[in-house]
């Protein structure tokens, strides 16, 4: 006896409620078993499709295929099915009224195209292609290009672009609809200009062939710039206009002159509030002058640097590098909390005073966060005649890399560098077991002696 089929016998409207309880991959198994089916399945409303070729080849795994054909010959049989279960999938839906995000995460070559313009066709509102570097698809290529007319489609607000081909090196945006823009390593782009009202968000990570960038967007609120591993063989221009609405800004591997950059860019980015510089060896003199900034971020130096800081609304103050020259902070708020992210640090009294002078400047912080990632030995012909940097400071946290000494000389070393803390705290950090932290609390009193001063006493 053949079982009756009722669900395909049932209104449009019931089998898709009952595909909406569906996972995507359950509802298309679903759509194969009648004609009446696959024909509802072409109009049920997906606001998302998304097609991964990760997940898409550890779900149809073959182990005998590992036996029987060469690594060559399984990623073109990878590549293969992939491809048309893509285009499967496509051929058998109908218009996507309802469709809101398109994404597409593959490694290999194949029609990209037919899934941009399947998007656009039914006015997608979100496009996230991204193709991934995997070495062993290197033999095959990777995608070799996607339409640019994309960058000009009326229905998209979010565009996200990563691994990609793009057939143009010079790259001009204007009159765009797009609110969020993210280009990751579209490698020929050797220009990109952008001017729109528009746009929002705009994160870019490129190779060393992008050389000039100008942006001119006075509705952006977010810019991201990543410039790579790889040197340049000339410094980037990255010119901004006056972009009022900006609130975070990111360099990274930028490759520009940053003390010139500031003085020129950061006064018509009135409206700063995060700035974030990584990676930018050619500065050595810097001042950031802004009354708006909150947080700062000056990583990965790794040349001395002389930084002066005059920000009245700072809130947080990230370095990390080598031991910098000298850090001046002027109208900084007395809330703010810095964090310090030492590299390496010579046990030699020259290097010792100067990271006294250093970390005098945070004595008013509300709390200093010490990261040393190299073992510190403090001179002993220092201790005579040194002075206590953060006199005023009432909460220290210090991160070891690692350390052989006992606590009570952890303790006895840090009230070396503030002498009276309300709190303070000792990380060690190991690479193959959780960081161990302890936390340390002061009370404080007077005691009145006889004859003598009246002299502070700790209980801890």
């Amino acid at each position: 006896m053949v079982a009756a089929d009722r669900i395909s016998n049932l209104h449009e409207e019931i089998i898709h409620y009952i595909m909406s309880f569906l996972s995507f991959s359950e509802a298309i198994r679903m759509s194969v078993l009648s004609k009446r089916l696959n024909s509802v399945w072409r109009t049920f409303p997906l606001p998302v499709i998304e097609f991964d070729q990760e997940l898409f080849e550890e779900k149809s795994k073959r182990p005998l295929d590992e036996m029987l054909y060469s690594a060559s010959e399984r990623n073109i049989q990878k590549m293969s099915r992939f491809s048309g279960y893509t285009e499967d999938f496509l051929r058998r839906r109908g218009p996507d009224i309802f469709l809101r995000k398109f994404k597409l995460r593959t490694h290999c070559v194949f029609d990209v195209d037919r899934c941009v313009d399947y998007a656009l066709e039914n006015s997608v509102q979100e496009l996230d292609i991204r193709s991934d570097k995997e070495e062993n698809f290197s033999s095959l290529g990777r995608i070799v290009s996607i339409n640019p007319e994309v960058f000009a489609a009326k229905s998209i607000r979010v565009l996200k672009l990563s691994g990609l081909e793009l057939g143009i090196q010079k790259l001009i945006l204007t009159d765009s609809l797009i609110e969020e823009l993210s280009i990751n390593h579209c490698d020929s782009l050797k220009t990109v200009m952008v001017f729109s009202d528009k746009l929002l968000f705009f994160e870019l990570r490129c190779g060393p062939r992008l050389l000039d960038i100008e942006i001119d967007t006075p509705n952006l609120q977010s810019l991201t710039f990543d410039g790579g591993d790889e040197p340049t063989e000339d410094f980037r221009e990255i010119n901004l206009g006056v972009l009022e609405s900006l609130k975070s800004l990111s360099l990274r591997n930028a490759e520009i002159v940053i003390d010139l950059w500031i003085k020129e860019n950061l006064s018509k980015l009135i409206g700063l509030e995060n700035l974030s510089i990584e990676g930018c060896p050619y500065s050595s003199n810097v001042e950031i002058s802004h009354p708006r900034l909150k947080n700062i971020e000056f990583l990965n130096c790794t040349e001395e640097v002389d930084l002066e800081l005059v920000t009245p609304n700072l809130v947080s103050l990230w370095y990390s590098g080598i031991l910098p020259s000298s850090i001046r902070l002027t109208s900084t708020s007395t809330q703010c909390e810095a964090r310090i992210s030492l590299t390496s640090i010579s046990p030699t009294i020259e290097c010792f005073v100067a990271l006294k002078w250093v970390l005098a400047r945070f004595r008013d912080c509300k709390l200093v966060n010490l990261e040393f990632k190299e073992q510190v030995v403090f001179p002993e012909e220092l201790k005579e005649r040194w002075l206590v940097p953060m006199v005023a400071l009432k909460h220290l946290r210090v991160e070891f890399q690692k350390y052989s000494w006992s606590h009570v000389e952890v303790v006895a070393m840090l009230l070396q560098l503030s002498v009276c803390p309300a709190t303070l705290s000792i990380v060690q950090r190991s690479n193959s077991q959780d960081p161990a932290e302890m936390t340390f609390k002061f009370n404080y009193s007077k005691k009145v002696v006889e004859e003598e001063d009246k002299a502070p006493s700790a209980k801890c």
